[in-house]
């Protein structure tokens, strides 16, 4: 009794080893076409690509394809997700604390850019894929990114001026103008450039980028030391 009572217990165990298996190798695929794909929008552009470019790179067929994804579009947001979320973290480390010496921006500044590089390619794809207007809404996934660090952004300068850190100003528009600014440059000199910038070139961007937001925030002289 002991025998057949472990027997039935042990009996559902091979169902469920089978569907991890077979889920493991669905991430799998997923994962090889979402690579493919990565891979096929540098290198042609998003009007460009094709589904079946994407499943001849990955090495698997249109109808594994269909199992996973059910467009272009839908697996173009999926290749977008890295280096948007990278984007997002480098980002939100740049409107965090209080120092608003020129070497900090330029640190922060950098970091974006790096971010920026290793993406560079997709970035520059999603802002064209913006301008097409398709119908899953590359448009407002664009502007609700922007719009996320300009908000960040604003807080951050909100935070500075409640601190005495800062003059009051439209913090909104200025937020908007520091974001153009860092976007546009990414976007020219890495997102458009034939090759990626080397380490030097990406330091002279950001030392540029800081300058400019260290000049436009209007930051107060610092009072003197109490008691002199």
């Amino acid at each position: 009794m002991a025998e057949q009572d472990s027997a039935q217990q042990d009996a559902p165990e091979a169902p469920q080893r089978q569907v991890r298996g077979k889920n493991a190798r669905g991430m799998r695929t997923r994962r090889q076409l979402i690579d493919a794909a990565a891979d096929c929008f540098a290198e042609y552009g998003y009007t460009s690509t094709r589904i079946s470019d994407i499943v001849y790179r990955a090495g698997v067929s249109q109808g594994n394809f269909y199992r996973h994804f059910t467009s272009k579009d839908e697996i173009f947001l999926e290749a977008l997700r890295p280096g948007l979320d990278s984007l997002v973290e480098s980002s939100r480390r740049s409107t965090v604390g209080d120092r608003l010496d020129l070497a900090t921006m330029e640190e922060l500044t950098s970091a974006y850019l790096v971010s920026y590089t290793r993406n560079r390619h997709l970035l520059r794809v999603m802002r064209e894929a913006a301008a097409i207007r398709s119908d899953e809404g590359f448009t407002e996934l664009w502007l609700r990114q922007r719009a996320s660090f300009v908000e960040r952004t604003a807080g951050w300068l909100r935070r500075l001026h409640a601190a005495g850190r800062i003059a009051e100003t439209d913090f909104g528009l200025l937020a908007d103008v520091l974001g153009s600014a860092v976007e546009q440059m990414a976007y020219v000199h890495i997102g458009l450039a034939e090759r990626a910038p080397r380490p030097e070139e990406l330091q002279r961007l950001a030392r540029g980028v800081a300058e400019v937001w260290h000049r436009s925030i209007p930051i107060l002289a610092e009072g003197p030391p109490a008691g002199s």
